[in-house]
Protein backbone atom coordinates (compact mmCIF):
# COMPACT_ATOMS: atom_id res chain seq x y z
CA UNK A 1 0.00 0.00 0.00
CA UNK A 2 1.68 3.62 -1.39
CA UNK A 3 0.50 5.18 2.29
CA UNK A 4 2.39 2.73 4.42
CA UNK A 5 5.58 2.96 1.82
CA UNK A 6 5.24 6.82 1.68
CA UNK A 7 4.99 7.00 5.64
CA UNK A 8 8.02 4.65 6.33
CA UNK A 9 10.73 7.44 7.45
CA UNK A 10 7.95 9.08 9.93
CA UNK A 11 7.58 5.60 11.57
CA UNK A 12 11.53 5.61 11.58
CA UNK A 13 12.39 9.12 12.41
CA UNK A 14 9.52 9.25 15.49
CA UNK A 15 11.10 5.23 16.77
CA UNK A 16 14.81 6.27 16.07
CA UNK A 17 13.94 9.62 18.51
CA UNK A 18 12.20 7.48 21.39
CA UNK A 19 15.31 5.12 21.06
CA UNK A 20 17.69 7.80 21.97
CA UNK A 21 15.30 8.97 24.25
CA UNK A 22 15.56 4.99 26.20
CA UNK A 23 19.11 5.59 26.48
CA UNK A 24 18.95 9.53 27.71
CA UNK A 25 16.37 8.42 30.43
CA UNK A 26 18.58 6.45 32.36
CA UNK A 27 22.13 8.55 31.38
CA UNK A 28 22.29 10.04 34.51
CA UNK A 29 21.47 6.60 36.60
CA UNK A 30 23.50 4.66 34.52
CA UNK A 31 26.36 7.12 34.87
CA UNK A 32 25.41 8.48 38.69
CA UNK A 33 28.77 8.26 40.63
CA UNK A 34 31.10 9.85 37.47
CA UNK A 35 28.45 12.32 36.89
CA UNK A 36 28.23 13.08 40.74
CA UNK A 37 32.38 13.64 41.14
CA UNK A 38 32.00 16.20 37.90
CA UNK A 39 28.96 17.98 39.38
CA UNK A 40 30.43 18.13 42.75
CA UNK A 41 26.97 16.73 43.76
CA UNK A 42 26.47 13.97 46.82
CA UNK A 43 23.64 11.26 45.68
CA UNK A 44 20.88 13.57 46.97
CA UNK A 45 21.54 16.12 45.20
CA UNK A 46 22.14 14.04 42.00
CA UNK A 47 18.53 12.37 43.07
CA UNK A 48 16.94 16.31 42.58
CA UNK A 49 18.46 16.88 39.12
CA UNK A 50 16.65 13.54 38.13
CA UNK A 51 13.72 15.36 39.28
CA UNK A 52 14.26 18.48 37.25
CA UNK A 53 13.36 16.44 34.39
CA UNK A 54 10.26 16.13 35.41
CA UNK A 55 9.44 20.01 36.57
CA UNK A 56 10.80 20.47 32.76
CA UNK A 57 8.07 18.34 31.91
CA UNK A 58 5.23 19.93 33.72
CA UNK A 59 6.52 23.12 32.51
CA UNK A 60 6.10 22.64 28.98
CA UNK A 61 3.80 19.79 28.21
CA UNK A 62 0.69 21.48 28.36
CA UNK A 63 1.74 23.83 25.78
CA UNK A 64 3.76 21.75 23.78
CA UNK A 65 0.72 19.96 21.98
CA UNK A 66 -1.03 23.16 21.22
CA UNK A 67 2.96 23.92 19.31
CA UNK A 68 2.70 20.56 17.90
CA UNK A 69 -1.28 21.29 16.70
CA UNK A 70 0.01 24.89 15.20
CA UNK A 71 3.47 24.28 13.77
CA UNK A 72 2.94 20.81 12.75
CA UNK A 73 4.44 17.80 13.59
CA UNK A 74 8.06 17.71 11.56
CA UNK A 75 8.93 21.03 13.40
CA UNK A 76 7.79 19.96 16.96
CA UNK A 77 10.14 17.11 16.57
CA UNK A 78 13.10 18.62 15.73
CA UNK A 79 12.64 20.53 19.01
CA UNK A 80 12.27 17.64 20.96
CA UNK A 81 15.69 16.34 19.32
CA UNK A 82 17.53 19.87 20.06
CA UNK A 83 16.45 19.62 23.09
CA UNK A 84 17.57 16.02 24.17
CA UNK A 85 21.19 16.76 22.69
CA UNK A 86 21.11 20.12 24.83
CA UNK A 87 20.04 17.77 27.76
CA UNK A 88 23.00 15.16 27.15
CA UNK A 89 25.89 17.36 26.14
CA UNK A 90 24.82 19.89 29.09
CA UNK A 91 24.55 16.80 31.53
CA UNK A 92 27.88 15.44 30.55
CA UNK A 93 29.94 18.44 30.52
CA UNK A 94 28.58 20.16 33.72
CA UNK A 95 30.55 21.09 36.63
CA UNK A 96 28.26 22.00 39.05
CA UNK A 97 24.46 20.54 39.79
CA UNK A 98 23.17 23.92 38.58
CA UNK A 99 24.74 23.56 35.15
CA UNK A 100 23.01 20.15 35.09
CA UNK A 101 19.47 20.78 36.61
CA UNK A 102 18.94 23.11 33.53
CA UNK A 103 20.03 20.34 31.13
CA UNK A 104 18.04 18.20 33.01
CA UNK A 105 15.07 20.31 32.35
CA UNK A 106 16.17 20.32 28.78
CA UNK A 107 14.94 16.61 28.61
CA UNK A 108 12.09 17.22 29.89
CA UNK A 109 11.06 19.37 27.26
CA UNK A 110 12.33 16.56 24.95
CA UNK A 111 9.92 14.73 26.88
CA UNK A 112 7.10 16.93 26.28
CA UNK A 113 7.84 17.83 22.61
CA UNK A 114 8.52 13.80 21.66
CA UNK A 115 5.30 13.07 23.04
CA UNK A 116 3.28 15.34 21.27
CA UNK A 117 5.01 14.77 18.13
CA UNK A 118 5.48 11.53 17.92
CA UNK A 119 2.53 9.98 18.91
CA UNK A 120 0.13 12.50 16.38
CA UNK A 121 2.73 11.65 13.79
CA UNK A 122 2.10 8.36 13.94
CA UNK A 123 -1.61 8.51 14.71
CA UNK A 124 -1.78 11.33 11.11
CA UNK A 125 0.47 8.29 9.42
CA UNK A 126 -1.54 5.66 10.31
CA UNK A 127 -5.06 5.95 11.35
CA UNK A 128 -5.91 2.36 11.37
CA UNK A 129 -3.05 1.58 13.66
CA UNK A 130 -2.46 3.50 16.49
CA UNK A 131 -2.54 1.11 19.22
CA UNK A 132 -0.15 -0.76 17.35
CA UNK A 133 2.48 1.91 16.13
CA UNK A 134 2.30 3.64 19.80
CA UNK A 135 2.87 -0.16 21.09
CA UNK A 136 6.14 -0.04 19.12
CA UNK A 137 7.22 3.64 20.41
CA UNK A 138 7.58 1.66 23.89
CA UNK A 139 9.33 -1.17 22.16
CA UNK A 140 11.99 1.34 20.38
CA UNK A 141 12.41 2.63 24.34
CA UNK A 142 12.63 -1.09 26.14
CA UNK A 143 15.31 -2.45 23.59
CA UNK A 144 17.51 0.73 23.96
CA UNK A 145 16.96 0.29 28.06
CA UNK A 146 17.93 -2.91 27.62
CA UNK A 147 20.95 -2.28 25.53
CA UNK A 148 22.33 0.97 26.99
CA UNK A 149 23.50 -0.60 30.40
CA UNK A 150 25.90 -2.88 28.36
CA UNK A 151 26.83 0.00 26.25
CA UNK A 152 27.77 1.95 29.85
CA UNK A 153 30.07 -1.37 30.59
CA UNK A 154 31.87 -0.78 27.63
CA UNK A 155 32.34 2.82 27.85
CA UNK A 156 33.08 4.35 31.37
CA UNK A 157 33.33 7.91 30.00
CA UNK A 158 29.87 10.19 30.15
CA UNK A 159 31.18 12.51 27.90
CA UNK A 160 31.96 9.78 24.92
CA UNK A 161 28.62 8.52 25.62
CA UNK A 162 26.85 11.84 25.02
CA UNK A 163 28.33 12.76 22.06
CA UNK A 164 27.65 9.21 20.37
CA UNK A 165 23.89 9.32 21.09
CA UNK A 166 24.23 13.51 20.53
CA UNK A 167 25.31 12.14 16.44
CA UNK A 168 22.66 9.81 16.63
CA UNK A 169 20.42 12.87 17.27
CA UNK A 170 21.68 14.49 14.37
CA UNK A 171 21.17 11.91 11.64
CA UNK A 172 17.75 11.75 13.29
CA UNK A 173 17.53 15.62 12.45
CA UNK A 174 18.42 15.58 8.78
CA UNK A 175 16.31 12.31 8.78
CA UNK A 176 13.53 14.11 9.92
CA UNK A 177 13.63 17.33 8.00
CA UNK A 178 14.05 15.22 5.19
CA UNK A 179 10.98 13.01 5.51
CA UNK A 180 7.14 14.17 4.18
CA UNK A 181 5.05 14.24 7.37
CA UNK A 182 1.17 13.02 6.71
CA UNK A 183 -1.41 15.80 6.81
CA UNK A 184 -3.08 16.25 10.47
CA UNK A 185 -6.16 15.51 11.08
CA UNK A 186 -7.51 19.01 11.58
CA UNK A 187 -6.39 22.44 10.69
CA UNK A 188 -3.86 24.17 13.16
CA UNK A 189 -6.57 27.24 14.11
CA UNK A 190 -9.36 24.40 15.49
CA UNK A 191 -8.96 24.78 19.50
CA UNK A 192 -9.96 23.40 22.34
CA UNK A 193 -13.47 24.34 22.85
CA UNK A 194 -14.95 22.53 19.17
CA UNK A 195 -13.75 19.49 20.62
CA UNK A 196 -15.89 20.60 24.16
CA UNK A 197 -18.95 21.44 22.44
CA UNK A 198 -18.57 18.67 19.93
CA UNK A 199 -19.11 16.08 22.95
CA UNK A 200 -21.59 17.76 25.08
CA UNK A 201 -24.23 18.54 21.89
CA UNK A 202 -23.81 15.10 20.57
CA UNK A 203 -25.53 12.73 23.20
CA UNK A 204 -23.91 9.28 21.45
CA UNK A 205 -20.68 10.48 21.36
CA UNK A 206 -17.65 10.89 24.49
CA UNK A 207 -17.51 14.01 26.18
CA UNK A 208 -14.14 15.15 26.83
CA UNK A 209 -14.99 16.59 30.43
CA UNK A 210 -16.43 12.93 31.81
CA UNK A 211 -14.56 10.12 29.29
CA UNK A 212 -11.38 12.30 28.59
CA UNK A 213 -11.03 12.89 31.64
CA UNK A 214 -10.89 9.52 33.28
CA UNK A 215 -8.39 8.29 30.48
CA UNK A 216 -6.06 10.81 31.50
CA UNK A 217 -6.64 9.96 34.90
CA UNK A 218 -6.04 6.15 33.74
CA UNK A 219 -2.75 7.52 32.24
CA UNK A 220 -1.81 8.82 35.40
CA UNK A 221 -2.87 5.52 37.49
CA UNK A 222 -0.95 3.49 34.53
CA UNK A 223 2.31 5.05 34.71
CA UNK A 224 2.58 5.45 38.75
CA UNK A 225 2.24 2.07 39.37
CA UNK A 226 5.17 1.11 36.73
CA UNK A 227 7.12 3.66 37.56
CA UNK A 228 6.96 3.74 41.33
CA UNK A 229 7.55 0.01 41.07
CA UNK A 230 10.65 0.30 38.72
CA UNK A 231 11.79 2.42 41.64
CA UNK A 232 11.07 0.60 44.89
CA UNK A 233 11.42 -3.16 43.40
CA UNK A 234 15.39 -2.90 45.14
CA UNK A 235 14.19 -1.84 47.98
CA UNK A 236 11.48 -4.96 48.30
CA UNK A 237 14.35 -7.27 47.97
CA UNK A 238 16.59 -5.83 49.88
CA UNK A 239 14.13 -4.22 53.19
CA UNK A 240 11.62 -6.72 53.18
CA UNK A 241 13.25 -9.62 51.86
CA UNK A 242 16.96 -9.11 53.18
CA UNK A 243 18.57 -9.65 50.15
CA UNK A 244 22.07 -8.53 49.29
CA UNK A 245 21.87 -5.06 47.16
CA UNK A 246 23.13 -7.15 44.19
CA UNK A 247 20.81 -9.59 44.51
CA UNK A 248 17.67 -7.00 44.93
CA UNK A 249 18.51 -5.72 41.60
CA UNK A 250 17.19 -9.12 39.80
CA UNK A 251 13.47 -7.80 40.25
CA UNK A 252 14.12 -5.17 37.80
CA UNK A 253 15.57 -7.49 35.66
CA UNK A 254 12.73 -9.30 35.68
CA UNK A 255 10.07 -6.21 35.46
CA UNK A 256 12.49 -5.52 32.40
CA UNK A 257 12.40 -8.73 30.68
CA UNK A 258 8.68 -9.41 31.08
CA UNK A 259 8.21 -5.35 29.70
CA UNK A 260 10.02 -5.82 26.52
CA UNK A 261 7.87 -9.25 26.18
CA UNK A 262 4.73 -7.17 26.79
CA UNK A 263 5.20 -4.90 24.00
CA UNK A 264 5.36 -7.01 21.20
CA UNK A 265 2.37 -9.20 22.76
CA UNK A 266 0.59 -6.57 23.15
CA UNK A 267 1.00 -4.74 19.76
CA UNK A 268 -0.47 -7.92 18.52
CA UNK A 269 -3.68 -8.59 20.95
CA UNK A 270 -4.74 -4.87 20.48
CA UNK A 271 -5.64 -5.20 17.02
CA UNK A 272 -7.83 -8.94 18.43
CA UNK A 273 -8.84 -7.54 21.75
CA UNK A 274 -11.39 -4.34 22.36
CA UNK A 275 -8.62 -1.63 23.92
CA UNK A 276 -10.52 -0.82 27.22
CA UNK A 277 -10.87 -4.22 27.97
CA UNK A 278 -7.28 -5.21 27.53
CA UNK A 279 -6.55 -2.42 29.94
CA UNK A 280 -8.86 -3.20 32.65
CA UNK A 281 -7.87 -7.36 32.41
CA UNK A 282 -4.10 -5.77 32.35
CA UNK A 283 -4.73 -3.56 35.63
CA UNK A 284 -6.81 -6.89 37.00
CA UNK A 285 -3.53 -8.87 36.88
CA UNK A 286 -0.71 -6.05 37.91
CA UNK A 287 -3.15 -5.47 40.84
CA UNK A 288 -3.03 -9.08 41.40
CA UNK A 289 0.53 -9.46 41.15
CA UNK A 290 0.96 -6.48 43.94
CA UNK A 291 -1.17 -7.52 46.18
CA UNK A 292 0.83 -11.43 46.39
CA UNK A 293 3.72 -9.02 47.10
CA UNK A 294 2.46 -7.01 50.19
CA UNK A 295 -0.13 -9.98 51.56
CA UNK A 296 2.63 -12.73 51.24
CA UNK A 297 6.20 -11.47 51.41
CA UNK A 298 8.60 -13.68 49.82
CA UNK A 299 11.14 -13.89 46.81
CA UNK A 300 9.07 -15.62 44.31
CA UNK A 301 5.92 -13.33 45.69
CA UNK A 302 8.48 -10.42 44.19
CA UNK A 303 9.27 -12.01 41.06
CA UNK A 304 5.52 -13.03 40.17
CA UNK A 305 4.66 -9.16 40.77
CA UNK A 306 7.47 -7.97 38.53
CA UNK A 307 6.62 -9.76 35.98
CA UNK A 308 3.13 -8.82 37.00
CA UNK A 309 3.71 -5.23 36.76
CA UNK A 310 6.42 -5.43 33.90
CA UNK A 311 4.47 -7.01 31.47
CA UNK A 312 0.37 -6.32 32.38
CA UNK A 313 1.42 -2.75 33.05
CA UNK A 314 4.62 -1.12 31.57
CA UNK A 315 4.79 -2.84 28.25
CA UNK A 316 2.82 -0.36 26.23
CA UNK A 317 -0.62 -0.54 27.49
CA UNK A 318 -0.08 3.50 28.90
CA UNK A 319 0.34 3.82 25.10
CA UNK A 320 -3.24 1.71 24.33
CA UNK A 321 -4.44 4.62 26.49
CA UNK A 322 -3.65 7.00 24.20
CA UNK A 323 -5.08 5.35 21.28
CA UNK A 324 -8.27 5.28 22.94
CA UNK A 325 -8.17 8.76 24.19
CA UNK A 326 -7.34 10.51 20.56
CA UNK A 327 -9.49 7.85 18.70
CA UNK A 328 -12.51 9.12 21.24
CA UNK A 329 -11.07 12.96 20.32
CA UNK A 330 -9.80 13.01 16.86
CA UNK A 331 -9.44 16.74 16.41
CA UNK A 332 -6.08 18.40 17.42
CA UNK A 333 -4.53 15.19 18.59
CA UNK A 334 -1.31 17.52 19.67
CA UNK A 335 -3.16 18.97 22.56
CA UNK A 336 -5.23 16.10 23.74
CA UNK A 337 -1.78 14.16 23.68
CA UNK A 338 -0.56 17.11 26.09
CA UNK A 339 -3.69 16.69 28.09
CA UNK A 340 -2.57 12.74 28.88
CA UNK A 341 0.74 13.41 29.26
CA UNK A 342 0.84 15.96 31.43
CA UNK A 343 -0.42 13.33 35.44
CA UNK A 344 2.53 11.24 34.15
CA UNK A 345 4.79 14.16 34.15
CA UNK A 346 3.97 14.79 37.66
CA UNK A 347 4.81 11.26 38.68
CA UNK A 348 8.35 11.54 37.28
CA UNK A 349 8.70 14.64 38.81
CA UNK A 350 7.15 13.82 42.45
CA UNK A 351 8.65 9.68 42.08
CA UNK A 352 12.24 10.83 42.39
CA UNK A 353 12.14 13.19 45.19
CA UNK A 354 10.44 10.81 47.21
CA UNK A 355 13.24 8.53 46.13
CA UNK A 356 15.84 10.92 47.29
CA UNK A 357 14.29 10.96 50.66
CA UNK A 358 13.69 7.08 51.12
CA UNK A 359 17.40 6.72 52.56
CA UNK A 360 16.74 5.10 55.57
CA UNK A 361 13.90 2.40 54.08
CA UNK A 362 12.62 -0.09 56.24
CA UNK A 363 10.27 -3.27 55.57
CA UNK A 364 7.39 -1.28 56.96
CA UNK A 365 7.94 1.82 54.67
CA UNK A 366 8.42 -0.32 51.74
CA UNK A 367 5.68 -2.20 52.00
CA UNK A 368 3.67 1.02 52.46
CA UNK A 369 4.88 1.89 49.24
CA UNK A 370 3.62 -1.16 47.31
CA UNK A 371 0.33 -1.20 49.52
CA UNK A 372 -0.03 2.81 47.98
CA UNK A 373 0.75 1.18 44.28
CA UNK A 374 -1.43 -1.93 44.66
CA UNK A 375 -4.52 0.83 45.56
CA UNK A 376 -3.42 2.48 42.69
CA UNK A 377 -4.01 -0.62 40.16
CA UNK A 378 -7.01 -1.25 41.68
CA UNK A 379 -8.14 2.35 40.68
CA UNK A 380 -7.05 1.58 37.15
CA UNK A 381 -9.29 -1.46 37.25
CA UNK A 382 -12.48 0.69 38.10
CA UNK A 383 -11.90 3.38 35.50
CA UNK A 384 -11.28 0.81 32.90
CA UNK A 385 -14.60 -0.66 34.20
CA UNK A 386 -16.16 2.78 34.22
CA UNK A 387 -15.33 3.73 30.43
CA UNK A 388 -16.24 -0.03 29.18
CA UNK A 389 -19.79 1.11 30.72
CA UNK A 390 -19.69 3.92 29.04
CA UNK A 391 -18.66 3.35 25.99
CA UNK A 392 -21.44 0.73 25.13
CA UNK A 393 -23.83 4.05 24.37
CA UNK A 394 -20.49 5.50 21.44
CA UNK A 395 -20.38 4.24 17.93
CA UNK A 396 -16.51 4.47 18.52
CA UNK A 397 -14.75 1.24 19.46
CA UNK A 398 -12.92 1.16 22.89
Amino acid sequence: MDKKRNYTGVAVSVYLHFAVVGAATLFISQYRQTLANLWNASETQVSLVIAMVGLGRIITILFAGAISDKIGRKKTLLIALISDAIFLLGAAFANNIWIAGIAAMFFGATNSFGDTAGYPALADAYPGKTATMNSFVKAAMQVMQMLFPFFVKLIKDPKITACILALCILIDVLLTVKTTYAPQTVTSNDNSSTVDDASINAGNQPKLAVDGLMIIALGFTLCFTFYIFSLYAPYYGQYVLNQQAANANQLVSWYSIASLISVFVTSALVTKVKRLYLIMTYSIISAIGLLFMVLKPSLVAGEIGAVAVGFFTAGGVWQVGLSVLTSYFPQSHGKITSYYSFAPAVVYFVAPLVAAFVLKANSTSTLLVFWITAIIAIISVVLSATLIVRSKKFNIEG
